[in-house]
């Protein structure tokens, strides 16, 4: 949408001047939506090329009008140096090398919106038409050139309420105070205030407490600066929601002078709930993605038949622990527990009971170790306990609690009981895991070799058979 609307209202009877008078709205039309999409720009010497030859157009045809009619010497003379301050702000701005392409259009832009605002809309179509009916009919009265200018003053500032009313943005005015002189009607809508208060509106009231002061920091820092600046606040709707803007706040100047502000906002609630609702969708989604790959990670060293600890996890927990053993001078033992003839078993009444039968083992050794030992399932019928600062002997009444505990349990579906083997092994100095696991093997093969249900500790550790 067009920042400025051509209307009717804007005519001043005379063709050639509203033809330029569209002309100058619809490069500032063209300018704005450069300026607002980042694309598009003029280069710079077309932009002031045009804006000159509208300057040489036009005043000269206004001055020879305003000539014609009967205003003063001096009021001619008073609109020919604005005509001719316009020209000197074109050039200062085109002289300025310190700009970039889109910071120079910005400027050329901002000097465009006043100059529509402040001239055209105020004094042009006013004057002419007022003038030259003076002309046409000079015995209706003397008409002051005060008069004149007083009238176009107050019919401007309803064509320009008209103008911003109607506009899809929020638009505020101030003076170098920086508070609000003129708010636009969507302002007044969106916070439902009346349109005509008998005194005068709080606007910060409105702003939302948490974003009160950085929104009093940007007004001031622009007055101080002179440098647009923008950003996002939540103003106290109507409706008494807090409704997101955001606004751009850039300063009115006058030969290098700040002497107030005029801001345009946007009302982007919408926007900042669609992001919201990504935000959540997203968080959920994150939040969905890292349980689902702690559950495979967890899937992925767990055994998914008995829940125990799968042989991956198992070998990296006794490395880990043999590490922080040997680190710190402490103990650790191994028992390696083996189902006595578990081929028979799978042989004789199904695969079934063989998987009921480890799972209840499992069960079986878990229940018979304390909260700090570790147990994983190796493989087959073969389960491994590592058991943290413990000693020979007291893995050795481990092993015996996990053997009996075996022996004497009800595992349905398997007639004449389940036994098992077990191998300890306890850390020996410069041992690695493996080399600790390997011994603790070769003990439960001892026991098996000894008659099964047997617990047999590793050769070199004292008496080898614990069990019969």
């Amino acid at each position: 949408m067009p920042l400025f609307q051509w209307n009717p209202l804007f005519e001043t009877g005379n063709q050639r001047i509203d033809d330029q008078h569209r002309k100058l709205f619809e490069l500032t039309n063209r300018l704005a939506h450069a300026v607002q999409n980042g694309e598009n720009l003029p280069t710079l010497s077309m932009l002031v090329a045009e804006l000159r030859d509208y300057a040489a157009t036009h005043f000269c045809d206004e001055e020879q009008l305003m000539r014609c009619s009967a205003l003063t010497h001096r009021e001619v003379e008073r609109h020919a140096c604005v005509h001719a301050s316009f020209i000197e702000q074109v050039d200062e701005v085109a002289a300025r090398t310190d700009l970039s392409d889109e910071e120079a259009t910005g400027a050329f832009l901002e000097l465009l919106i006043t100059w529509l605002v402040t001239h055209i809309l105020k004094l042009d179509r006013r004057v002419a038409r007022a003038l030259l009916d003076r002309v046409a009919a000079p015995d209706e009265g003397e008409v002051s050139a005060e008069q004149v200018l007083v009238a176009a003053l107050m019919e401007t500032e309803k064509r320009f309420r008209m103008l911003s009313d109607e506009a899809p943005s929020l638009i505020w005015i101030s003076g170098a105070s920086g508070r609000r002189d003129f708010a636009n009607r969507p302002w007044f809508d969106l916070v439902g205030a009346p349109s005509e208060p008998a005194s005068a509106i709080d606007w910060a009231g409105f702003v939302h407490p948490d974003d009160r002061r950085s929104y009093a920091a940007c007004i001031a820092a622009v007055l101080a600066s002179g440098h647009t600046a923008s950003l996002e606040f939540r103003v106290r709707s109507a409706a008494g929601e807090w409704a997101w803007v955001r606004e751009t706040i850039s300063p009115r100047t006058n030969r290098g002078r700040c002497i107030g502000l005029i801001a345009a906002a946007t009302d982007v609630t919408a926007i900042k709930q669609s992001e919201d609702l990504i935000a959540d969708a997203s968080g959920r989604l994150e939040r969905e993605v890292s349980e689902r790959t702690q559950q495979l990670q967890q899937l992925a060293l767990v055994d998914p038949l008995t829940g125990l600890a799968n042989r991956r996890a198992l070998l990296d927990r006794i490395e880990a622990d043999v590490a922080n053993a040997t680190g710190h001078g402490d103990v650790l033992s191994l028992l390696f527990v083996d189902v006595d003839r578990f081929k028979r078993i799978n042989d004789r009444f199904g695969h079934a009971a063989g998987d009921s039968t480890l799972i209840e083992v499992a069960g079986v050794i878990r229940g018979s170790l304390r909260g700090s030992d570790f147990v994983g399932r190796l493989g087959g019928e073969e389960f491994v306990a590592v058991l943290p600062s413990t000693a020979r002997p007291g893995a050795e009444r481990a092993a015996e609690t996990i053997r009996r505990k075996v022996a004497e349990h009800g595992f349905g579906g398997v007639d004449g009981g389940v036994t098992v083997s077990i191998g300890i092994a306890s850390l020996q100095p410069s041992e690695d895991g493996a080399a600790l696991l390997a011994r603790a093997d070769h003990a439960m093969l001892r026991a098996k070799r000894s008659g099964r249900n047997r617990c047999c500790a590793a050769e070199g550790e004292g008496l080898d058979l614990l069990s019969a």
